[in-house]
């Protein structure tokens, strides 16, 4: 014969489900970037799709502010129309985020992103920090503290990794560096550009003044921005502060939108040899799945 269950056992038994709900969402989600991270294609499957549709992690190092919402433009980017990120990949391994970064948001990989999700814009790769702040054309253009006008790496005639290093050398200065074109108007050579830029990275990483690279993104209409297809708030093991600045973005997008984002924990590795470790930690999260 059926019994029913007390109720206070019903509300436990509910709350363990809610429990164990949010845990495998934030567990899942950890398992897809490390998944992403450690994949390594040339690039995706498809007509010359770049890789960075199907694999590694976007990554966009944000400082919690009372002016505006870490997902929503810094006034440098608003004026320029580009946003910076960084790329996670196994084959390029990366020790440290930009201006001492330690927590921020990922993007789902375009192939990846939820349906209904805006689709943002990929701009420009630089294999190491492209000093964008100073730059015109969203980022990725002349930077305005160079003598000479800096353009797109294809307009100098350069298509390789190794003509990237070979132009590189002569100044061995970043902010002349020319950028990886990889708009959607350049298919299908923006797939071969993106995946010269990473092996510009893997060639000549002892060479590079910055252990990060920086990709830019075209800026998003912040009214639509709760349709951004952010993958999760992270944040940097060991770096102080980082946790509770993570759990701020996740309190405010919870309030600003009425969904949950997973807090995700990142351990960077300390040398070329290591690993990057996403993971999921129950105790990390501050807000709750409804």
């Amino acid at each position: 014969m059926f019994r029913a269950l007390p109720q206070w056992l019903l509300l436990a038994t509910l709350s363990a489900a809610a429990t164990n709900a949010t845990a495998s969402l934030g567990a899942q989600v950890a398992q897809r970037m490390q998944q992403n991270h450690d994949a390594t294609p040339q690039q995706c499957q498809g007509n010359a799709v770049p890789a960075h549709a199907c694999s590694g992690v976007l990554l966009r190092a944000t400082l919690p502010s009372p002016k505006y919402h870490t997902w929503h433009h810094s006034p440098n980017s608003k004026a320029k129309g580009g946003v910076s990120f960084s790329y996670l990949r196994a084959d390029i391994p990366t020790t440290q985020l930009a201006a001492d970064g330690r927590s921020g948001f990922t993007l789902y990989p375009l192939l990846q992103r939820p349906a209904g999700s805006l689709r943002y814009e990929m701009l420009c790769a630089f294999p190491t920090d492209g000093d964008t702040w100073e730059r015109n054309a969203r980022g990725c253009g002349d930077n305005r503290q160079t003598s000479e006008e800096e353009a797109a790496c294809h307009a100098l005639g350069i298509t390789t990794a190794e003509g990237w290093i070979e132009r590189y050398r002569l100044s061995y200065d970043y902010k002349r560096q020319c950028a990886f074109d990889i708009q959607r108007a350049r298919a299908p050579e923006r797939a071969e550009a993106f995946y010269q830029s990473l092996r510009t990275k893997q060639l000549f990483a002892a060479e590079l003044p910055f252990p990060w690279n920086e990709v830019m993104i075209g800026a998003w209409d912040e009214a639509q921005s709760s349709k951004l297809p952010i993958q999760s708030f992270f944040y940097i093991e060991g770096a102080n502060g980082a946790l509770a600045q993570a759990q701020a973005d996740q309190r405010d997008w919870q309030q600003t939108n009425a969904a949950v984002i997973p807090v995700i924990r990142i351990r960077l590795p300390r040398s070329q040899e290591e690993k990057t470790v996403f993971s999921y930690h129950e105790s990390d999260q501050a807000v709750a799945l409804p």
